[in-house]
């Protein structure tokens, strides 16, 4: 079965945008002053949650597959291997998560529980030593190729259905998938590697590997996954990290910094600076904030798929220390999204610039693109305003 993801081919692409911002944010903007009044700001947070709904239903209408019973990846899929990978499906995922975070009625919650129950068909008992999440809905044999980066953004996923629901059995396939990445992503001389292929070790499983250790840690109090996830922030920061940008890299071979990258990182440093009441975590947290801010400015076009991640944690760290400026920076981007990335059907189709989503690391017609601008507009209104 192939594998399915746009990542891989594109990611010069995404590299050459990360450098032209990088070329061009040399003052630490201040995002702040996108914010309107508390009054409006409430108003348009609940115009946030309406139209991630919204778009959450138009997923359904126009990407479901009802043979298969499942999301395709792309409109009017004809592959051999139509239905949507891990890659492709999680920001979905995420946006439904968030909805009903927003608005846990009972339908919302509902929701969140039907999908995580078809999520957990990605995973294959098979993949050694224990177990993992394969890229694509049954694969089964243990024979595929598994990413560990998809394992860390499927386990925050359902991470955040426990969240909505407070079912505990969404924080076991959670911990499946990070013992999946401490086990076998995890190189013999240290630093997580990309896929079971140990291509290269990469920024994009450290990230959400290190993220998915410390909502585990926060959720349980688990000092094992606080071990775990402290194991993967201290490899990064001597293996992936970029010190004239003060920000962590692409991967081991590339000193590049990637939004979608340092904003589960930041997260990671934030909950464990709130949960384990660490001071250096609290002042790594803020640097990374800041660097990020400054290195990838105000406007951010990488892809919806990569923005959309950043900007979540950027929002969590905004309800952690009450800075207007993160949440500003997702409002900002949200404001965008409603104004350029839709199109003639109301689909988010676009990048937020307007432009081609295809020059923004991702196919045409990709449910990804549709479910990471929806998710924005979630987590949005499940985000408290500072």
């Amino acid at each position: 079965m192939p594998r399915r993801r746009t990542a891989t081919l594109l990611v010069a692409c995404a590299l050459a945008l990360v450098c032209a911002a990088a070329a061009t944010a040399r003052t630490t903007p201040d995002p702040s002053r996108f914010l309107p009044s508390r009054t409006q700001l409430a108003s348009e947070r609940a115009h946030f949650l309406s139209v991630a709904k919204k778009a959450v239903s138009a997923g359904h209408s126009h990407w479901w597959d009802s043979r298969r019973r499942w999301y395709d990846d792309r409109l009017n899929d004809g592959d051999r291997y139509p239905l949507a990978t891990i890659w492709s499906i999680v920001p979905l995922f995420e946006a439904i998560d968030g909805i009903a975070i927003a608005q846990p009625t009972k339908g919302n919650r509902a929701a969140v529980g039907t999908f995580a129950k078809k999520a957990e068909r990605y995973f294959d008992k098979a993949l050694k030593p224990a177990g993992g999440y394969a890229p694509y809905p049954g694969d089964r044999g243990g024979h595929e190729q598994a990413w560990f980066d998809d394992n860390g953004w499927w386990g925050l996923a359902f991470i955040d259905a426990y969240r909505a629901t407070h079912n505990h059995r969404y924080l076991g396939d959670a911990a499946r998938a990070l013992q999946f990445i401490a086990r076998r992503g995890w190189a013999s001389n240290g630093g997580l590697w990309w896929n079971t292929s140990h291509d290269h070790k990469a920024g994009e499983a450290l990230a959400s590997g290190s993220a998915l250790a410390a909502r585990l840690y926060e959720f349980t109090h688990r000092h094992s996954y606080l071990s775990t996830a402290r194991k993967f922030i201290h490899w990064g920061d001597g293996h992936e990290w970029n010190s004239r940008a003060g920000l962590y890299t692409q991967s081991d071979r590339s000193d590049s910094p990637i939004s979608y990258i340092d904003g589960p990182m930041i997260g990671a440093h934030a909950i464990i600076c709130r949960v384990a009441k660490d001071q250096a975590a609290c002042d790594k947290t803020e640097q990374l904030a800041q660097s990020a801010l400054q290195w990838f400015g105000e406007d951010l076009n990488h892809g919806p798929q990569y923005d959309s991640i950043y900007l979540r944690w950027m929002l969590d760290l905004s309800r952690q220390d009450g800075d207007p400026r993160w949440y500003g920076l997702a409002y900002h981007n949200a404001k965008r999204v409603l104004a350029n990335a839709r199109d003639s059907r109301g689909l988010f189709m676009r990048a937020w610039d307007g432009g081609s989503i295809t020059k923004h690391g991702a196919r045409a017609g990709m449910i990804q693109s549709h479910g990471a601008s929806a998710s924005l507009l979630a987590w949005l209104a499940a985000t408290p305003a500072p």
